[in-house]
C-alpha cells in the first residue's frame, strides 16, 4: 500500500473511532507504529486536525468533525471513468455490472461540479466493446480526442490511410461512436466526403483535428442497429445465408449467438443448419473457412463459389510441398 493510501486509511479510521492508538493503527495498516507516526505528521502538515493524547488509554483522534475532501478527477481521468463504465457490462463478460455502476455513481457524485459533464454523453452511443485491449500511444491519443469530440458534438477532420488501396484521404467526419472489435478501436460516423455512414480504424488515422463546427446525431440512429447484421465490422450488401455445420462444429455454433437474426435447425445426424441475415459476404466467408470441412454453404451460391475458389487457392499453395 502506498504512502498516500496509508494516509487516506488513517483518516478513514479516525473518522469512525474516538481514539485509536498508534499500535492499533499499525495493526490495521499492517505497518509499524513508527511509520504511523510519520504518516500522521504528514497529515498534520496537510491541515488535517489530528490530535494526540498520551497515557494508557491514549492515542490519536480528530480535533473536530473533519471530512477528507475526495481528490478531483481531471477531464482525461473523468472521460476514462465514463468509458470504463460503458465497457464493463454483462454483454462483454463482466458479471458485476450492477455493482460497478453503483461504485462509479458514488465516485462521480463525489466529484461535485464535474458530475454535470456526464449529462452531455449519450451512454448508449459512446462505446461498445469486444475483444482485448491492444492500444498504441497514437491510438490512445486519437481515442481521447475523438471521445471529446463525441461528447461535445464537434465535427472532426481526419487524415486516413487505406492500406488496401494504398491511398490517403482527408475528410470531415461527424463522429457518432467509438467501438472496440477484434483487438482494434474504430470510429463510426457520417463521412462528408462520401455522403454516408462510414467506419474508420483508429490505427489507420494519421491525424485528427477537432473543428468548431457542430453536428446532431439523427434520432433514428443506433449503433446496435448499424452493426446488427455484421459478424465483426465489414459491411456490404444484405443477404440471407444458410450453412450446414457438422459435428462437433454444430455444437460450438449452437452454443453462441452470432447474429441477432440467426435461426438454427437441428438435424438427426447431429449436424445443424444455420440461417441468418448478413451485411456482405466477406466476414461470413472468413468465418465459414475457419471451420474447414465441418461447414458447407447451402446458399447463396455466390458464397459457396467464393469458398470453393478460396480452398482451391489454398490447395495450390501447398502443391509440391
Amino acid at each position: 500500500m502506498s504512502k498516500i493510501s496509508m494516509m487516506f486509511k488513517i483518516v478513514s479510521l479516525l473518522q469512525t473511532s474516538y481514539i485509536i492508538s498508534a499500535g492499533e493503527l499499525a495493526q490495521a495498516l499492517e505497518t509499524s507504529p513508527r511509520n504511523v507516526k510519520a504518516y500522521i505528521e504528514s497529515l498534520r502538515m496537510a491541515g488535517v486536525p489530528i490530535e494526540g493524547m498520551s497515557g494508557k488509554n491514549g492515542g490519536y483522534f480528530l480535533d473536530r468533525v473533519y471530512n477528507f475532501p475526495p481528490p478531483k478527477l481531471d477531464e482525461v481521468e473523468y472521460s476514462a471513468l465514463l468509458l470504463a463504465e460503458e465497457l464493463l457490462n454483462k454483454t462483454n463478460g463482466f458479471s458485476y455490472e450492477n455493482e460497478i455502476k453503483t461504485a462509479f455513481a458514488k465516485i462521480k457524485a463525489a466529484q461535485g461540479e464535474i458530475m454535470g459533464k456526464s449529462e452531455l454523453i449519450d451512454k448508449g452511443n459512446i462505446a461498445d466493446s469486444r475483444g482485448k485491449a491492444d492500444i498504441t500511444q497514437k491510438t490512445r491519443d486519437f481515442l481521447y480526442t475523438i471521445q471529446q469530440a463525441i461528447i461535445k458534438r464537434n465535427r472532426i477532420r481526419i487524415a486516413y490511410f487505406n492500406p488496401i488501396k494504398k491511398q490517403k484521404t482527408v475528410r470531415k467526419l461527424d463522429p457518432y461512436n467509438l467501438i472496440f472489435r477484434e483487438a482494434s478501436w474504430y470510429v463510426i460516423g457520417y463521412c462528408h466526403l462520401r455522403g454516408q455512414m462510414r467506419m474508420f480504424k483508429l490505427m489507420r488515422i494519421e491525424s485528427v483535428e477537432i473543428l468548431d463546427e457542430t453536428y446532431v446525431i439523427p434520432a433514428e440512429y443506433s449503433v446496435h442497429n448499424y452493426l446488427r447484421d455484421t459478424l465483426n465490422l465489414i459491411k456490404g450488401k444484405q443477404q440471407t445465408v444458410e450453412i450446414r455445420f457438422f459435428h462437433p462444429a454444430s455444437v460450438w455454433v449452437s452454443e453462441k449467438l452470432w447474429l441477432p437474426t440467426q435461426k438454427i435447425v437441428a438435424l438427426k445426424d447431429d449436424s445443424i443448419v444455420f440461417r441468418a441475415r448478413v451485411d456482405g459476404l466477406e466476414e461470413i466467408k472468413k468465418w465459414v473457412l475457419g471451420f474447414g470441412r465441418l461447414a458447407k454453404v447451402i446458399k447463396p451460391q455466390e458464397l459457396a463459389d467464393q469458398i470453393v475458389e478460396e480452398t482451391c487457392e489454398v490447395q495450390r499453395l501447398y502443391e509440391g510441398t
